[in-house]
This record gives structure tokens, sequence and C-alpha cells, in this order.
């Protein structure tokens, strides 16, 4: 299993919108415009915006003058932040093995398998919390 490409078109748009307050564009952004310039199908934006409005990171306005918009600083959202928002409860990896072999060796190898690899998503989520939106728009000025 892997995290559905939705997450880093995830990043892509909190950035994008973090760049236009820097820009001093401080309204609601449409999605219309966000899907178009970001080339990220109207369907597959709903579902990034769900999940960043129900863990408080964008808040949404219907209506003429509605759209996108972020509810925190840039300083304050991790890419951590974004993926909890979109894939919350999901591993990155399947450890269900569902082998026929028993016995001891069978089910160490498991539990080996089992551990490096929670262990190796838990250094990956660690990475991303340690990174925030306002770095990487300082990191697109260089």
């Amino acid at each position: 299993m892997s995290y559905p490409l939705s997450f880093s078109k995830a990043v892509l748009v909190v950035i994008f919108i973090s760049d236009k307050i820097r820009q001093g564009q401080f309204e609601f952004l449409s999605t219309k415009s966000i899907s178009e310039i970001l080339n990220i199908p109207r369907p597959t934006l709903v579902k990034i915006l769900q999940g960043l409005s129900i863990h408080g990171i964008i808040e949404t306005k219907e209506g003429k003058q509605g759209g996108i918009r972020l509810l925190k600083k840039p300083s304050q959202i991790t890419i951590l932040d974004i993926l909890n928002a979109l894939e919350t409860g999901k591993p990155l990896f399947q450890t269900t093995f569902n082998i026929l072999a028993e016995g001891k060796r069978p089910d160490n190898a498991q539990k080996s398998i089992s551990k490096l690899l929670t262990d190796a998503e838990q250094q990956m989520k660690a990475v991303l919390h340690q990174k925030t939106i306002e770095e990487i728009l300082i990191e697109m000025n260089d």
C-alpha cells in the first residue's frame, strides 16, 4: 500500500493558498481557479478540501464571494498535518500477511517485518512533522 497522489496534491494546494496570502491576496480563492491552475480534477480537489477543512487547516465559504482560505498560519502547518488530514488512521504499509506457514520462524519473520515497516513509517512521520509550509515557501524563493 502507498499513500495516494491526493496527499501530494493536498500539499501543493496548501502551498498554493499560502503563497497567495504571502502575495497579499487574503480573500477566498475559488475552487475552480485552484483546480485549473494546479491541474487537479474537481472531484479530487473536493476530497482534498474536505479533509483539510475537517482538520482545521482551511476554511471554505460558499457563494459568489466564497472559496478557500487558510485557518492557520503557514508556520503552524506541517506536512504531517496534511498527511493526517487526508490519510487519518491509514498505515503506509500493509502488514497483514495471511501466510499459511505456521510456527516460530514464520511468526518471527512476520513480527520482524511488521516492526521494521512500523519503525520506518514512524521515522517518515517524524521528518514530515519537522517541515512546515512556511519553510517550503522560503525554499521556493531560494
